[in-house]
């Protein structure tokens, strides 16, 4: 047997090997599908291996649950991956059904085609801005710079954001501003006039990311790069930003397969969604 042969025998028996498991993870989606509880095609990935760690199976070849092994799960039971648009993803379930029962009285009597609608978006208001800031060499990185919409969350619980180690700050829309950034140069500054170190700041040149005039700057130089080259010459996008955004996705999916049972049983309605508070932990 040719070894290209031998590689594809061996692939066909990887993908079939755990009947058991994929029964299992097959009965959780349709579960969840019949409980109206939305799942991503990587919370599915992250399930799997999930039962696949807990009944420390043995395998010939580690399984990754890759999008490919995903793939062929979906091919495999007709399953299909669907956008929830608009506010489809934040409605319960029990408002939906009253809903549809409602919708139904109100248009009976109309024919199909004089029964219309104007589409609407619902996005999530929640948001926060992230201040991320490291050296060249990646051995020095500053404490993240949160920037929310509340002075004092109500996830705070009264205590101030530096009790358990957060440098958070708030403004109306949770966008960086001008005072914002003007105080984050000054505590920078005196924490490279406390280490005896010297260092030029890169920045792009969005509005807020400028010096007040009374702001004296000992040990910080404050460079902004050339005007449209951010997405080129901006250190951070060279991989720092996209790496930490890989994480903090991972954890989401940790926190949502974490959560998935409560959902299922009715106690809370919103599986992706993070208390703040967590987010920045």
């Amino acid at each position: 047997m040719s070894q290209r042969a031998d590689l594809k025998s061996r692939s066909m028996d990887r993908d079939v090997c755990m009947p058991e498991l994929e029964t299992k993870i097959l009965s959780w989606v349709l579960r969840c599908e019949e409980l109206g509880v939305c799942v991503t095609g990587e919370l599915i990935r992250k399930q799997a291996k999930a039962y696949y760690d807990e009944y420390q199976l043995v395998t010939n070849w580690p399984l990754k649950f890759s999008k490919g092994w995903l793939y062929k799960f979906q091919q495999k039971h007709g399953l299909s991956s669907k956008h929830q648009h608009g506010e489809a993803g934040s409605t319960p379930r029990e408002a939906v059904r009253q809903g549809r029962e409602q919708v139904l009285d109100t248009t009976r009597g109309y024919n199909a085609s004089d029964v219309t609608r104007v589409p609407g978006l619902k996005k999530s208001k929640k948001r926060i801005t992230l201040a991320l800031t490291t050296n060249a060499n990646g051995m020095d990185m500053v404490e993240p710079l949160f920037i929310g919409s509340a002075m004092q969350p109500r996830c705070f619980r009264g205590r101030s954001a530096a009790d358990p180690g957060f440098d958070y700050t708030s403004s109306k829309k949770a966008w960086m501003n001008g005072d914002i950034f003007d105080t984050y140069l000054r505590k920078l500054d005196s924490r490279m006039e406390a280490a005896s170190r010297n260092i030029i700041l890169l920045v792009d040149n969005a509005s807020p990311h400028k010096a007040k005039e009374d702001t004296l700057l000992t040990n910080v130089s404050l460079k902004m790069l050339p005007p449209n080259t951010t997405a080129y010459l901006q250190p951070q996008d060279a991989g720092i930003i996209a790496s930490f955004k890989a994480k903090v996705k991972q954890r989401q999916l940790q926190n949502a397969l974490e959560q998935i049972d409560s959902v299922m049983a009715g106690r809370q309605d919103r599986l992706y969604e993070v208390p703040l508070v967590e987010a920045m932990a």
